[in-house]
C-alpha cells in the first residue's frame, strides 16, 4: 500500500493506494484537512472544493508496467533486498518560507507569501510521481583475477536510452554470507558511477547489486551484476632432501602451491604415491597461511610421489615434478664372502611379508584351521608322535640377510614355544640375519622322507622346525624334527654330512661367518641360543641342528 496527497488551498488530500487481486491499482481519497497556521488557531471552514474531492469513492487503474531493465528476482534463499532511506535531504529554507517550530514552542503567523510546498507537513520529493519516467539499470566488470582491484562500471540510463545524471545509487557486494554495503554512488553527466572492489576467488562473492531508489522525476530500478574472473595457474613444488631413506623410517617432504605470481594459495593438495601397483592417493593436507605443507611418508619399497593441487574457480589445476624415493634396507645386508654360491632353490615365491611392527614383536598361538589343513599331508600325518594339541605356532619378526626385516614363523612343540620364540627376538634384537623362516609344509611332501621335503627347504636356506620325517640319508629313522623340538637355522650356510653325503652344500663346510656361519660353541648365534637352553647338538657334523 501507498499513501500520498495533493494539497487544495489549506487542505491536503490523502490518497490511499492498494494493489487490488487482479493486479489492479484502487485509491480511495478522502478529505483531509490540515492547518498551516499554529495549533493554537482555529481551524477555518470547511471548503466547496474539499468537500467535492472528499465525495469522490473509487478510483481504478492498470498496474503500470515495470521500469525497463529492471533485474530479476533473486533465487530463494538469497539477502531480502536491503532497505533505502526514504527521508528527503534537508534544504535550506527560501526567504519568506516558514520552518516548523521547535516542539511545544508557539508558531508565529504565516507570512503572506509563504508558498504550500514548504509547509511542515509536505510529501518528501523522493516519492516517484505516478507520471515517472521508467529507468534501467546496467551493471558490467572487466574480466579480473582474483585480488585484483576492479572498477564496476554502473550507468543509469531512462527509457529512451538516455543517461539519468545526478541520482544517488546504492551498491551491495555479497561476502561473507550477506550483503555487505558499499559506499554510495552518484551517477556523472553521462549517467555513469563506478565502485571499486577487489576481486575475490569465488562467483558467489564477485556479485555486486545498485538500487536507485526513484525520485519526483524518475521511477526506482535496480540491477545485479557480476565481476568475470581470469583463472591463475597453480605451481606445485615438492621438495625433499634426499631421495634415499631407510626401509620403516620417516621421510619427510615439502609442498608449496603458489600461483604464477608468487601469491600463497590456500586449499587442500592432494598427495599421490605408486609404488609399483599403480598411481593412488595417499592422503590430502592443509595448506597453511604460506601455502604449505609437508608430510612424513614410510615407504616399504622404490616409490614415486607427486603433489596434485584441484582446481578452482580462480585458479587452474598444478602438478609437481615427480619424486622418486629409493628405500635402502632397515640395516646393512650380510657381507657374503666372494664367490658365496646363492641357494639352489628360489625363494621369492616363499618370501613372507615385510615386517610391519617395531621390534621382533614375538607371538605363541594356537594352530589355526587354515594352517592345520596345510600341514596334514605334508609335514604331519597319522602316527607322528605329536598331534595339534601339542603343537603351537611361533610368528617372530626377523633381519634378512638383505637387510629388511620380516614375518617369519614356524611350528614347535608347546612346551618349548615360549623359549624359541624369546630366542628369536633375542637374535633379532642383535641383528643376526636369517635367509628365510617360513613353514616347511610350504615346500610340500617328499616320498623320500615321508614327511615335508626337508632337502628343497635347506637348499632354499630355510630355518624350520616341526616335520614329522625321516632323518635325511637315514630311511625309516624317526628325525627328532618329528616331536617339534629341534630347529634348523641357515642350513645353506651350515651343511649337515649325512650318511649319504654332504648337504645342501660343499662349499660352506670349510668356512664360516661371523653372523651366519657357526663352526665352534664360541659363536655368538651358538652361545645366544644356549642362554635360552637351546643346545648346539651335534656339532661340526650337523652345523644347522639346534634342540630345545
Amino acid at each position: 500500500m501507498r499513501i500520498s496527497g495533493v494539497r487544495v488551498g489549506s487542505h491536503r488530500i490523502v490518497s490511499t493506494v492498494a494493489r487490488g487481486a487482479t493486479g489492479a491499482v484502487v485509491g480511495l481519497s478522502l478529505a483531509a484537512f490540515v492547518l498551516t497556521s499554529a495549533p493554537a488557531q482555529a481551524a477555518p471552514p470547511v471548503t466547496a472544493t474539499a468537500t467535492k474531492l472528499a465525495s469522490l469513492a473509487l478510483v481504478v487503474a492498470e498496474d503500470p508496467a515495470e521500469p525497463a531493465g529492471a533485474a530479476t528476482s533473486e533465487p530463494t534463499g538469497e539477502p531480502a533486498q536491503p532497505a533505502t532511506p526514504s527521508a528527503p535531504a534537508p534544504s535550506t529554507p527560501t526567504p519568506g518560507t516558514p520552518t516548523s517550530p521547535p516542539p511545544g514552542s508557539s508558531a508565529p503567523p504565516a507570512t503572506p507569501d509563504a508558498t504550500p510546498d514548504a509547509t511542515p507537513d509536505a510529501e518528501p520529493d523522493a516519492e516517484p510521481s505516478a507520471a515517472a519516467v521508467a529507468t534501467s539499470i546496467a551493471v558490467s566488470a572487466p574480466a579480473s583475477y582474483a585480488g585484483d582491484s576492479v572498477d564496476v562500471r554502473v550507468a543509469v540510463t531512462d527509457a529512451e536510452g538516455r543517461p539519468v545524471a545526478g541520482v544517488t545509487l546504492t551498491a551491495v557486494r555479497y561476502s561473507q554470507r550477506a550483503w555487505q554495503p558499499l559506499p554510495n554512488l552518484v551517477t556523472g553527466a553521462d549517467g555513469v558511477a563506478y565502485a571499486t572492489v577487489p576481486a575475490a576467488r569465488g562467483s558467489l562473492e564477485n556479485r555486486v547489486r545498485v538500487y536507485f531508489a526513484g525520485d519526483a522525476t524518475y521511477a526506482p530500478s535496480s540491477m545485479q551484476g557480476q565481476i568475470p574472473l581470469l583463472q591463475r595457474q597453480a605451481v606445485v613444488a615438492l621438495e625433499m632432501t634426499t631421495d634415499r631413506v631407510r626401509d620403516e623410517h620417516p621421510h619427510r617432504m615439502w609442498i608449496a602451491v603458489r600461483t604464477e605470481t608468487g601469491q600463497p594459495v590456500a586449499g587442500r593438495v592432494e598427495i599421490h604415491v605408486n609404488d609399483g601397483t599403480g598411481s593412488r592417493v595417499l592422503t590430502t593436507l592443509p595448506l597453511d597461511a604460506k601455502g604449505g605443507a609437508r608430510i612424513d611418508v614410510r615407504p616399504r619399497t622404490g616409490s614415486k610421489y607427486r603433489a596434485v593441487f584441484r582446481t578452482q574457480e580462480w585458479i587452474k589445476q598444478g602438478v609437481s615434478p615427480d619424486r622418486y624415493v629409493v628405500v635402502l634396507p632397515y640395516t646393512n645386508p650380510v657381507a657374503l664372502p666372494a664367490g658365496a654360491p646363492k641357494p639352489s632353490v628360489g625363494t621369492s615365491a616363499l618370501t613372507p611379508a615385510r615386517a610391519t611392527v617395531a621390534g621382533a614383536y614375538a607371538q605363541v598361538l594356537p594352530i589355526s584351521n587354515n594352517i592345520w589343513n596345510h600341514m596334514v599331508g605334508r609335514s604331519w600325518r597319522s602316527g607322528c608322535p605329536v598331534g595339534r594339541a601339542d603343537l603351537r605356532l611361533v610368528r617372530v619378526n626377523y633381519i634378512g640377510f638383505d637387510g629388511f626385516r620380516y614375518r617369519g614363523e614356524m611350528v614347535v612343540n608347546k612346551s618349548v614355544a615360549t623359549r624359541t620364540a624369546n630366542a628369536f627376538a633375542a637374535m633379532h634384537d642383535a641383528g643376526i640375519p636369517i635367509r628365510l623362516m617360513v613353514r616347511v609344509d610350504w615346500f610340500g611332501y617328499s616320498s623320500t622322507v615321508r614327511g615335508a621335503d626337508d632337502y628343497r627347504s635347506m637348499a632354499a636356506d630355510n630355518t624350520s622346525a616341526f616335520n614329522c620325517r625321516d632323518v635325511v640319508g637315514k630311511p625309516g629313522t624317526r628325525s627328532p624334527h618329528s616331536y617339534g623340538r629341534s630347529i634348523d637355522i641357515n642350513p645353506w650356510e651350515n651343511p649337515y654330512h649325512s650318511a649319504r653325503g654332504v648337504v645342501p652344500n660343499t662349499w660352506w663346510v670349510s668356512r664360516s661367518h661371523p653372523q651366519v656361519a657357526w663352526r665352534s660353541s664360541g659363536h655368538a648365534v651358538v652361545k645366544l641360543l644356549a642362554r635360552y637352553g637351546i643346545r648346539w647338538t651335534y656339532g661340526l657334523s650337523d652345523k644347522h641342528h639346534f634342540d630345545a
